[in-house]
């Protein structure tokens, strides 16, 4: 059943104004409680998470025979990591390596007399915003220490790829001679490398993972709406009805779910992008809507032209959480 037919009175709507609704288009973490989850939770918002893509790891070996190598052999000064998916893929690769025995030995042998030329700890490793600068500190914890990210830099501070190139090229500790190790998806876009390039860095792209939309996110989102007990977007007898906030975390995401979603939401569009969607919204109830990033802002007015109502200033659950609450509380004050 289509979660907009619901009409049963839920527990979640007894609890929550329907304008308090937050749609997270991204899986939640193992993590528990999930923290973007937890920190909508305090601002006194409804959230749910739905996941948008699959995710599938490639050419792990390739990346576990660079990691034993070590960065001195190609020369590396540093190593770039704009999604957490690059980090798990940095993770499975070590993980294969210390599983071999052969690999051990080479790794432990080159470790007693010449740890600096293989040891990954003293390099930097630059990463796009908090959660992956998280998920890179993490894996020195579990796994060996000289195989992993000790270094982070950028993080919080670097919310774009604009941003996280901005600081390399300004980072003194590889100036001169710089070559770094890109780990990419399938779908980057060439903003990093072509200011890096420009700003005179070598770069190396390793491909380390590729995604698709989830086949099943229609289902999975009205699955998820009926257990959390949401009433849907059915607007009864207000069409214009307010829903809540749904964010978007990704280009190639959106891109994927936004037919499903328009067939459940009605978005604002930009002035001069409207089409039928406008005057044939039917019972839809309206959503509002955010962004962890500029690059994904950028997407939805340039390319589905959707009115974008928040960016959160950095990419972090509570930067986003704060920037939405503050985006209400000024609605109501008017």
């Amino acid at each position: 059943m289509h979660p907009c037919e619901n009409g049963s009175t839920s527990h979640a709507d007894s609890s929550f104004p329907s304008t308090m609704n937050v749609l997270l288009l991204r899986s939640p973490t193992s993590d528990v409680p999930d923290r973007y989850e937890a920190v909508f939770r305090t601002h006194g918002y409804s959230p749910i998470s739905v996941p948008v893509l699959e995710t599938t790891l490639v050419h792990l070996e390739q990346l576990a025979s660079k990691i034993v190598d070590g960065p001195s052999i190609h020369h590396f000064t540093g190593v770039i990591v704009t999604s957490k998916r690059s980090i798990e893929a940095w993770g499975r690769a070590v993980e294969s390596v210390v599983a071999r025995p052969r690999e051990n030995v080479v790794v432990g042998e080159v470790g007693c007399g010449d740890e600096d030329k293989t040891s990954w700890a003293s390099i930097p490793f630059y990463v796009i915003g908090e959660v992956t600068a998280g998920a890179a500190r993490e894996l020195g914890k579990r796994l060996q220490r000289r195989l992993c990210p000790e270094d982070v830099r950028g993080g919080s501070e670097a919310g774009s790829a604009e941003q996280l190139a901005r600081i390399i090229l300004e980072d003194g500790d590889v100036s001169g001679s710089k070559k770094m190790l890109y780990l990419t998806g399938d779908k980057n876009r060439d903003t990093m490398s072509k200011m890096l390039t420009e700003g005179g860095v070598g770069l190396e792209e390793l491909q380390v993972y590729e995604t698709r939309g989830s086949s099943t996110f229609a289902q999975d989102l009205e699955d998820e709406l009926r257990k959390a007990g949401f009433a849907g977007c059915d607007g009864g007898d207000d069409t214009l009805s307010a829903w809540g906030w749904i964010v978007f975390f990704a280009p190639s995401a959106a891109r994927h779910v936004y037919p499903a979603l328009r067939d459940r939401f009605f978005f604002r569009r930009l002035v001069g992008t409207g089409d039928a969607d406008e005057h044939r919204h039917g019972r839809k109830r309206t959503a509002k809507v955010a962004v962890i990033g500029p690059t994904t802002a950028s997407f939805l007015r340039d390319e589905l032209g959707l009115r974008v109502d928040v960016v959160a200033p950095k990419p972090t659950p509570a930067e986003l959480a704060s920037a939405i609450a503050a985006f209400d509380s000024a609605s109501h004050s008017v």
